[in-house]
Order: structure tokens, then sequence, then C-alpha cells
């Protein structure tokens, strides 16, 4: 017995965990796996991940398996770990409801798969996946039971056992390997994850190729491109053997951010592939390619009264990044390398009167500025987005202005604005509302 209710509490913690962050996850990327013990190795893989438009990944992989014994037919699988946080209805047909275009051709012939629902246990080793269909009719999913019996969204329900699991959908087919070298190319699209953030994360599965019977993938590859201009991030842990590179030779940063992370920064351009290469590929972890924590598009830096910058020996401010060996890795217009020796780090903080003030374009197209920190205060002027339609050709781009306080709204219990930028307009000192504004370093 209490067994059986430690392996629910490890469950409810696994399924639970996913509430610590604001966002959604839609699913992973993943490695097609055996369903039994078997004697093929992995020979090679190229694996291409697209950042697409609309929040599509598109993953195309092609891989390479050796197949030293008789010829033989292998049930193999793809796991699709379940959303969270994406209100989608558990999918009875075993569907993920966030994949498309799932495909499979071997050896120039294509495969047809099938799907079904399957349960994911949680032991000290971490997460154990049971590829035997679950039926269905005894399960169910978050919306078909009582809220208080299902905690959360990316986990199922059985009345009979009384009994809470996570899930997966698992996609099936019957793969039938000739003896030698077999080659497999498989494509899918899968919806990104974003949080508070980051606008985009895609998390892949890696792992999964030690699986195989030589516990490696001989030859490896990974492509990285986009079908519009990004930046990424992407930890660089699994792969210090060897250096990524861009083939439109994009410069490519090895640095460590602020929560001490390893990882490459790269800024690319749809014509553009960014590349890894590598021997005897034995991944221990897996990987996430991530909008960067700093993006102005993430909606935790659209409320940020704050950040580091890098205050140069010639006083030029630069937003700081991270550090790479002697230098440090800034931002203003574009990315660069600045030295250590003769920089200082120091945070600039609104409320300190750092930084710069300009319209929050999501909000507004003109914002009031007012003598006093109230909405009952007289209006000075406006500033502008520069989109307004009313606005002359000179003040096309949004005008920023300096930031010289963040303070508490007069009354703060009557008005719903409670933060107001104190800023610099026209000669005269201003406010504007935090709800509509925002604010930079530099």
């Amino acid at each position: 017995m209490k067994k059986y209710i430690l392996t629910i509490l490890i469950a409810l913690a696994a399924i639970i965990t996913c509430t610590a962050n604001d966002g959604v996850y839609f699913t992973s990327g993943n490695f097609l796996v055996p369903l039994q013990e078997t004697d093929i190795s992995v020979s090679k893989e190229i694996l291409t991940i697209t950042i697409g438009k609309d929040g599509i990944a598109k993953v195309d992989v092609y891989y390479e398996f050796n197949n030293k014994g008789q010829a033989k037919n292998v049930t193999m699988a793809f796991e699709a770990a379940s959303p969270y946080n994406s209100c989608a209805p558990l999918d009875h047909q075993g569907k993920h409801p966030d994949i498309k275009d799932f495909t499979v051709n071997m050896n120039g012939v294509s495969l047809s798969h099938r799907n079904a629902v399957v349960a994911c246990r949680y032991t000290q080793e971490g997460e154990q996946v049971d590829f035997t269909p679950l039926d269905l009719t005894k399960w169910k999913g978050f919306g078909e039971v009582a809220d208080s019996i299902l905690p959360a969204e990316n986990a199922i329900y059985n009345s009979e056992l009384d009994s809470i699991s996570s899930f997966a959908y698992a996609y099936y087919f019957d793969a039938p390997f000739k003896e030698g070298i077999n080659k497999v190319h498989h494509t899918y699209q899968y919806r990104m994850s974003y949080n508070v953030s980051q606008k985009f994360t895609i998390p892949y599965w890696l792992t999964p190729a030690m699986r195989w019977a030589n516990h490696q993938v001989d030859d490896f590859t990974l492509r990285i491109a986009s079908e519009e201009p990004t930046e990424f991030c992407l930890t660089d842990t699994l792969f210090t053997s060897a250096p990524f590179f861009s083939t439109q030779k994009t410069p490519i940063y090895h640095f460590k951010d602020a929560y001490e992370r390893h990882s490459i920064l790269a800024e690319l351009s749809p014509n553009d592939t960014i590349v890894w290469h590598g021997k005897d590929f034995k991944p221990k972890a897996d990987i996430s390619i991530e909008a960067p924590l700093w993006s102005m598009d993430s909606v935790m830096n659209k409320w940020s009264a704050s950040d580091w910058v890098i205050i140069t020996a010639d006083k030029h401010v630069y937003k700081y990044i991270g550090e790479c060996d002697d230098k440090f890795l800034v931002k203003k217009n574009n990315y660069q390398l600045v030295a250590q020796e003769g920089s200082k780090k120091t945070l600039y903080c609104a409320e300190e009167g750092h930084g710069r003030v300009f319209v929050d374009t999501e909000e507004a197209t003109m914002v009031n500025v007012r003598k006093l920190p109230s909405t009952k205060s007289t209006i000075l002027g406006t500033i502008s987005s520069g989109n307004h339609p009313q606005i002359g050709n000179d003040a096309k781009k949004p005008a920023t202005y300096p930031c010289l306080g963040l303070v508490d709204a007069l009354d703060r219990h009557s008005e719903e604005i409670t933060k107001w930028y104190k800023i610099k307009y026209k000669g005269r000192v201003g406010y504007v509302s935090q709800k509509v504004t925002r604010w930079n370093a530099f």
C-alpha cells in the first residue's frame, strides 16, 4: 500500500511541476525507438529543426540504421509528450493535438502508422513509458472527470483503479529491416511552446537514441534553420567536442549567461543554417532551442524596469548578455564583444532615473503625459508610438524619453494605474502610465 501511495505521489509531483512556469507546453520532438530489444544500431542521423512561422517547428530527420543480422520486422515508436496549459482535450484516437504531417519513409517506401495513448510512470530513474495502449473506455482526461479528482491537464484518471497517471501519445509503425544499411526519412511539425520569459521554446529529446544497440549515434549532424529572421539560444553542453558553424558565416557566440548556463547564440536569416557535426554522439541530456531570455518580445521583459548594462572605458553603454572568456557579450543595435578589462557591469533601474521610456506599441499608439502621477492631473501633451494615423511624417518612429524615475500614483487606493514613469518631456518633467509604456536601459 505504501508503495502504491508513493507511486501516486511521484506521478502527481511530476505532473504538477509544470505549473512552476507560466507558459504553455505543447510537446517535444523525439527520437524513434524500438519497442523490443534489438541488435540494430544507429549509424547516422541528420536532424534538421526549422523555426517556422506562426509558432510551428518543422522536423526533418534522416537516419541510417545498421542491421548486422538477418532481415527482420521491428515495431518502432515515437513518443509525443502530452500538452500542458493548452486546454486541449484528450484525443481518444491517440493523435497528438499539436503534431501534424507525421510521415515515415523507409528504404523508399512510405510506412503507415497507428496511434494510441500510453502511460508514463515516474521512478527515481526518471520517466518510464509503457507503450501498451491504454483502454480509453476506462481512462478519462481533463474535463471528463471532476477537477478535484484530476489536478492537471497532462494526466488521466481510471475510476476502477482510483488511479492517476501522466500520459503520452504514441505513434507506431512496423519497420521491415533488410540486412545491412536501412534508410529512414521521418518528418513532422509541432507547435512551439512558450512562457512569460520566452516567445518560443522548441524542446527535443535526444536521449532515446541510447535505446538502440550501439547506445549512440555513430555520425550525428544537427541543423537549425528558420523561415524568418530569428535569434535563438541553445545550451551547448552536449556539443563541446566540435564547433558550430553557419552556412552564411554568421557569427555564433558561445557565452555564459547570468544563470551560469553555457549556451550558443545566433541570429538566423531564412537562407542560413547553423550546423553541428560529431562522431560517436552519446546524448546524456535533451535539448531546447529557445528565444533569448532578454528578448523585448517576452511578457516578463514587458514589465521590466531594471537591467544589467556594461559601461566601457570610453563610457559607451551596452546591454549585458553574458561572458565569453575575457570579454563581455553585449548588445545595442547589434551583438558584439567588448573587453572586460576597463569595463564595468552595473545595474540600471528606472527608479534611480536610468534608461529611457517609450510607448508600448501593443497597448497604445499615443499616450498622455501628465503633470503629476495621476489620471486626474493636467495633460502636458502626448508621446507617440509612430503608428498613429493622425501624426505627421516627422513622428513615424517611436520617440524615446529620458527616464527620471518610477513612482507610485498619488492615490494608489483609488486609481487603477499604480505606477508612473517620470520622464523629461519638452524641457519639463512629466509622468506617463507604466501600463502603456515600456522602459529600456539605454
